[in-house]
């Protein structure tokens, strides 16, 4: 089964799927796709949410690691080591559990849950 970080290999416009829906109803056409974004979505729509939402962490990490080679600790590699290993079916498991647990705080970005669920607590190892 693939990894969030070898899944990085689909389509970039995977990551704007879900955020299109959400600038849709959104009239400054700023926010983040969110929780009820997310429950609204197929599952085809949030697997390619995070198929591009990995396609740009991996992206980002290979710019940084290219243009400052010194810095180890960007945000983009340190998404990507938190996230390295995760399935795409767990990544989604995982939110749709998060929002199922905390139906009153749907406005919590999509990408907020995954770092706070996700990557964070691997970095405290």
């Amino acid at each position: 089964m693939a990894t969030l970080r070898t899944i990085g290999a689909l389509v970039v416009a995977g990551a704007l799927a879900l955020p299109i829906a959400a600038q849709a109803q959104s009239p400054a056409n700023t926010r983040l796709a969110d929780g009820r974004d997310w429950q609204r979505s197929s599952p085809e729509v949030r697997r390619a949410y995070l198929a591009g939402v990995s396609n740009m962490i991996s992206v980002g990490a290979r710019y940084d690691a290219k243009h400052d080679p010194g810095q180890t600790d960007t945000f983009s590699q340190r998404a990507q080591k938190g996230l390295d290993g995760f399935t795409v079916d767990a990544a989604i498991q995982t939110v749709d559990a998060w929002y199922k647990a905390h139906p009153d705080q749907l406005d919590k970005p999509v990408l907020s849950v995954i770092w706070a669920q996700m990557a964070k607590p691997r970095l405290a190892e």
